[in-house]
């Protein structure tokens, strides 16, 4: 129920104040999207909406998205709708899509994620999705009853008052502050807010990150000709190859490499010992599960994520939300926030040698900080909920 929380509390608030009644369910899904507990889930579904009467259900993610959408399937939608209040106009589905996790390619994967998708878009009236390869997609495949009615939307929408720099404050962090993240003034700090699973790719991360403390510590041992300079000669780039490179900045001051990874999951002990084996155990802070997350984002220098598939990541958003660039792989969801050079680098999706590249362009500052920032903050404004929770609530829900 926390999902239900922090992402659509406004959303059901706003619904309540329209004078509908709305059942909040959090299903019961396994993570496991091919999982035998899912059909349970699905039956689960089935009799839950028999007995609802409902005029509108709205279903949200992959798998619950596909769980809710086959009840409706399995219940018979024009059964459900003469249970309706109002059976004149019937029940209407509504489905919002976070990613879709499959690529447009030929891979047997991809059929096994899209066929349930072309399944319960028979009995979706209206679908919504993040990003605008999702879009094509969707009307490429029919994934709604009506393509005329497959629409963009800019995400659920992220309260940018919980931010500093988004809500017009300077990013300020204590020392304590610093300190209770395992941060010194020393640190120039990556930042990944992330479940540890096979999805958000940690040990790409992680073994990148190595590469780049080793490249940083042989580059610290050459004569000092200018950090910025050596620092471009590192990964084998002239400074007018550099998009975006001003030789008249001062690259960071901080010495020392650290990562911080916010998170918990099924892979979170694995990536601890693959940290002490790459020899980077000191430089890698293991947070677990926070809650304060708008208070460790002032603390660090830039965001990075090696996530292979997103819709529209809530972790980058927020640290967009702070000022901080950002470094992500060049996957869709992604592309929705960052654009190349001007307020994040992308890399490669698995690519190593890419991402240790990037993550130095970062450490050696080669963009304009502050119009860095600036791009960012503006770019986030239009992810924001005041201005997302309007535009997604003007669908008619009859």
């Amino acid at each position: 129920m926390s999902h239900i929380e922090n992402f659509h509390r406004p959303y059901i608030n706003a619904f309540e104040e329209m004078g509908w009644r709305v059942d909040a369910v959090a299903l019961p899904v396994s993570k496991s999207f091919f999982s035998l507990k899912n059909i349970s889930a699905i039956n689960y579904t089935r009799k839950l909406l028999k007995e609802g009467g409902y005029d509108v259900i709205s279903s949200h993610a992959t798998l619950a998205g596909i769980v809710t959408r086959l009840g409706v399937i399995l219940a018979g939608k024009s059964k459900l709708s003469k249970k309706s209040s109002n059976p004149k106009h019937g029940l209407k589905v509504f489905h919002t899509a976070h990613g879709y996790l499959f690529h447009d390619n030929k891979s047997l994967k991809k059929w096994a994620y899209l066929l349930p998708e072309m399944i319960c878009g028979k009995v979706t009236d209206v679908l919504m999705v993040m990003n605008h390869e999702d879009l094509d997609i969707a009307r490429k495949y029919k994934l709604c009853k009506d393509t005329e009615n497959i629409h963009y939307i800019n995400g659920m929408g992220i309260d940018l008052s919980r931010f500093q720099t988004a809500d017009g404050k300077p990013l300020q962090c204590t020392k304590e502050q610093k300190e209770s993240f395992g941060i010194t003034d020393e640190d120039f700090v990556f930042v990944y807010a992330a479940e540890f699973s096979k999805r958000k790719n940690h040990e790409l991360l992680l073994r990148g990150f190595a590469d780049a403390v080793k490249q940083l510590e042989r580059t610290s041992d050459q004569p000092p000709r200018g950090n910025a300079e050596r620092g471009v000669e590192a990964f084998g780039e002239s400074t007018s190859q550099v998009t975006g490179f001003h030789q008249k900045e001062q690259p960071s001051r901080k010495k020392n490499l650290k990562l911080v990874l916010a998170g918990d999951g099924a892979l979170f002990e694995e990536m601890k010992t693959l940290a002490a084996n790459l020899g980077i155990r000191d430089r890698v802070v293991f947070l677990g599960y926070i809650k304060n997350v708008h208070e460790l984002y002032p603390c660090c220098d830039a965001a990075v994520s090696t996530s292979k598939i997103e819709g529209l990541p809530f972790n980058i958003m927020e640290a967009m939300a702070c000022g901080l660039p950002v470094v992500a792989s060049d996957i869709k969801g992604h592309r929705e926030l960052v654009e190349h050079g001007v307020n994040g680098l992308l890399f490669g999706s698995g690519d190593k040698e890419q991402l240790k590249a990037e993550l130095l362009k970062a450490y050696y500052n080669y963009f304009s900080y502050h119009n860095f920032c600036d791009h960012t903050i503006q770019k986030i404004t239009f992810f924001s909920l005041c201005r997302v929770k309007d535009s997604n609530l003007k669908f008619d829900l009859y």
